[in-house]
């Protein structure tokens, strides 16, 4: 097995990246890359040694840091925050330009997410029946109820970072579909985002872009929540991903599929009915927008199949 202690910046940073760019788009797991090229046991344990009781233990800061694995962890999460800002601006050009194509590309992945849940499927029996039907109940009741829209209370907002750090530590469940869900995303991986790095242009650049302090202060308090959902969580997520992962499978398949009305291309167009663009070529961008859906659903199988196949420890 790869010593990720002895591995080189560069190399751990640009899986940041990805793993970063990926938690953007809902319906893929960070976790799932992390299972994928090896690290994700390595990281996971790390996380699980962050605490008071474990700095305590050690009495020197230096044998602490060593032993939560400081740089993998500092390294992996700079190619994350990174990865934020360079894919958030790319996001919010195809959101505003392309958006009903760009809803067409997440709900295949989702679409495709749910396929390989699927496909790992071997026995059914009355206990994931039972958390089956009522995971897929509870997403049918959110998907039919009157739909979240966005929150910018501090509050839900730090829940938001708590809840959608589950696809880092939980393979299979992607965070931003959580927060599509929660009816944040835009607000929070685009906007917010952006926004920050308007106000960073204009410090070190000298641009003269608006900056909104509402933003600023839903991405910090967004990050916070995100930071301590990792660090609290990891421990408890992870035995059960790695206890029961055939329950769980069956757990995200049956709320992802109760909520994908909400992430229905044409659902989350209808917030802005007034995209002329939209008006005078519906019929051409429905058309495009399915082959879009088709295309990105067989790429996620195909890459299944043929991807190579890895031992892990969650999957047995």
């Amino acid at each position: 097995m790869k010593d990720w202690n002895k591995s080189f910046f560069i190399e751990i940073f640009l899986h940041g990246l990805v793993m970063g760019t990926i938690n953007k788009l809902p319906g893929i797991s960070g976790g799932l890359y992390a299972i994928i090229i090896g690290f994700y046991d390595h990281f996971m344990l790390s996380l699980k040694k962050i605490g008071l009781r474990n700095l305590l233990k050690n009495k020197s800061p230096k044998k602490f840091f060593l032993e939560i694995n400081s740089f993998f962890l500092l390294t992996i999460s700079l190619g994350m925050i990174v990865s934020y800002f360079t894919t958030s601006k790319i996001l919010d050009y195809f959101l505003y330009n392309f958006q009903l194509q760009v809803w067409g590309c997440f709900f295949g992945l989702i679409l495709g997410s749910v396929f390989l849940l699927i496909r790992k499927i071997n026995k059914i029996d009355r206990t994931k029946s039972l958390i089956f039907f009522t995971s897929l109940t509870l997403g049918l009741v959110i998907s039919f109820v009157e739909p979240m829209v966005e929150n910018r209370n501090l509050i839900f907002i730090f829940f938001c970072g708590y809840i959608s750090i589950c696809g880092i530590t939980i393979p299979g469940l992607s965070g931003s579909f959580l927060l599509i869900i929660l009816g944040n995303y835009k607000l929070l991986l685009v906007d917010s985002v952006n926004n920050f790095y308007n106000l960073i242009s204009n410090y070190l650049i000298g641009t003269n872009f608006t900056v909104s302090e509402i933003l600023l202060h839903a991405l910090i308090t967004f990050f916070i929540g995100s930071v301590i959902g990792l660090i609290t969580l990891s421990r408890f997520l992870s035995f059960i991903s790695q206890k029961y992962p055939r329950h769980l499978n069956f757990m995200i398949i049956g709320f992802v599929i109760g909520t994908l009305p909400i992430v229905w291309p044409w659902n989350q167009v209808k917030k802005f009915e007034n995209n002329s663009l939209l008006i005078e070529n519906f019929n051409l961008i429905d058309l495009y927008t399915t082959l879009i859906i088709l295309i990105v659903l067989f790429l996620m199988i195909f890459t299944e199949k043929y991807a190579p196949k890895k031992k892990i420890r969650t999957n047995r």
